[in-house]
């Protein structure tokens, strides 16, 4: 009788773990903050940039412009938590999907092991307090389950898809994984001698909606362009490195993926098995194992597809890798002992999760801080409580923080809409100055800069005395602020970069328009 009640209470103390374990807004929320609370100012979507000082495009396509009224709506009305249900909720129903998917395989449901272990896996996409991806996530998962619904012959789910492309082709940009997702359906269903008109079907019913968006067909020469383009700043675009970056847990290295890496080599062990037993290939799964893997080994954002479709799919043959342990457990043990052991194994996900759970607790927060070593907090309220205005250069990740914080006080240089907003040559001087790279100064010289907000991990004390024009006016834990000496004054005030309440960003508040 406890058995369901017990299960579904540890699988919201999962989602409970994965929603609060981080509460650190990502770099680009601030944008999205700043999209939604002008869209409630104005009723409109903004189509030119009003936050950057540099050339800019003249059409300023903004593919997560709903997440942004979204994000904006939960935090003016009900507030931080708003944001936190929101994460909630997208994991709860991913986890509810996988375990429906699982059941369509075997008719045995997943256990709370196999779910903790999924959770750790997809932590790594799921780390910070909420991200628009999380969307396409979510709907990724959701066409999944209708697409392995549709394969058993239950066609009425297809108004499932064009009614969700409306939504996801104006949240995220991700909507082409699932317009991929059902082109690999197509085509596997082809190569399996099956029916797959439906199939094409339904891409003839979902590329007309994402047309429904406030940029038309412009949006798709958007999508196509960010698609293909190289991103070699962002590390979560790269490809996965066996160096790291890893996590340190008593001394221990675990590489953040190491999830990933686990689900990658017990689905080889699952095909080469299936290989050596002849079993005939179920194309659609081959091609999208075969790409799936192949945007994760080479973009790290993307291996939470993989452990997506991976969970759900092949549970069954997860399981039944260790059938051989179970077995020779069974013939080891005495019947008495094998009757303890089945308790103690299916326990054992329970007993797991309560340990992650004591541990964990201590660190779960339903505050959202800006954390001054990790934003430049003292530097910024520097600037605003001076009155100092102008153009503010500072790095990649601080930029759309910058500008939710002191515009129209302040505009900045570059910030996380990079393929938005700014053409690529461009953006690639912006990330010389950014980056650190050779001849950084130079761009300061080509754009106008009134304020320079450096990061002290990527620049030296000497790096900002080679500016022999400008002078450290402050500095807080993480960055320096400099200005220009004949703009300098006497006497500042010295904000304590330390103050608890200047990490208490209010995210709720209205950006001033000129």
């Amino acid at each position: 009788m406890m058995k369901r009640p017990l299960f579904y209470l540890s699988l919201a103390t999962i989602v409970y773990i994965l929603t609060f374990i981080m509460n650190l807004p990502d770099y680009d929320l601030w944008a999205r903050l700043a999209v939604g609370s002008i869209f409630f100012q104005t009723g409109q979507v903004l189509k030119h940039d009003i936050f950057s000082y540099l050339p800019t495009k003249s059409l300023w396509i903004d593919h997560e412009w709903g997440s942004s009224v979204v994000f904006y709506f939960l935090a003016r009305y009900p507030g931080d938590w708003g944001l936190f249900a929101l994460k909630a909720v997208i994991l709860l129903a991913i986890f509810i999907l996988i375990i429906k998917i699982i059941k369509l395989q075997t008719n045995n449901s997943a256990g709370i092991l196999y779910l903790t272990f999924i959770g750790f896996s997809l932590l790594p996409g799921f780390a910070n307090l909420i991200r628009c991806q999380m969307f396409t996530y979510l709907f990724f998962t959701l066409w999944l389950y209708a697409l392995e619904k549709i394969r058993r012959g239950e066609d009425r789910l297809i108004w499932i898809f064009p009614a969700t492309m409306l939504l996801w082709a104006n949240m995220h940009g991700g909507f082409l994984a699932g317009i991929g997702l059902v082109l690999i359906y197509a085509f596997g269903e082809l190569f399996n001698r099956k029916n797959s008109l439906k199939y094409f079907g339904i891409l003839a019913l979902i590329i007309p909606v994402t047309l429904i968006n406030p940029y038309g067909l412009n949006l798709w020469n958007y999508i196509i362009e960010a698609a293909i383009m190289p991103r070699p700043y962002i590390g979560e675009w790269n490809s996965i490195s066996l160096s790291g970056p890893f996590h340190i847990y008593k001394g221990i290295k675990i590489h953040i993926l190491a999830g990933f890496m686990l689900f990658v080599l017990f689905t080889l062990i699952v095909s080469i098995k299936l290989w050596l037993q002849r079993e005939k290939p179920d194309w659609t799964r081959i091609i999208l194992v075969a790409v799936l893997l192949y945007l994760g080994i080479n973009h790290q954002r993307h291996t939470v597809f993989f452990m997506l479709a991976a969970s759900g799919l092949f549970y069954h043959q997860y399981l039944n890798l260790f059938s051989p342990v179970e077995r020779f457990i069974k013939n080891k043990i005495a019947a008495k002992a094998y009757k303890i052991w089945q308790p103690i194994k299916y326990g054992s996900g329970y007993l797991l999760l309560g340990v992650i759970f004591i541990y964990s607790r201590p660190h779960l927060s339903d505050s959202i801080i800006v954390d001054p070593f990790v934003y430049p907090v003292g530097s910024l309220e520097f600037i605003k409580q001076n009155n100092i205005s102008g153009n503010l250069a500072t790095t990649f990740g601080w930029g759309s923080y910058a500008f939710w914080k002191l515009y129209p006080q302040c505009k900045v240089l570059i910030d996380g809409r990079y393929e938005e907003v700014y053409s690529n040559d461009v953006y690639a001087k912006a990330m010389q100055f950014s980056e650190h790279g050779k001849n950084w100064q130079n761009v300061l010289r080509e754009y106008h800069s009134d304020i320079l907000v450096l990061p002290k991990s990527v620049y030296t004390r000497s790096d900002a005395l080679s500016l022999t024009d400008w002078k450290i006016v402050y500095i807080d834990g993480v960055s320096v602020v400099l200005l220009p000496k004949n703009k300098v004054k006497p006497v500042y005030i010295d904000p304590d970069y330390r103050n608890p309440l200047y990490g208490k960003e209010d995210l709720s508040k209205e950006v001033k328009l000129n």
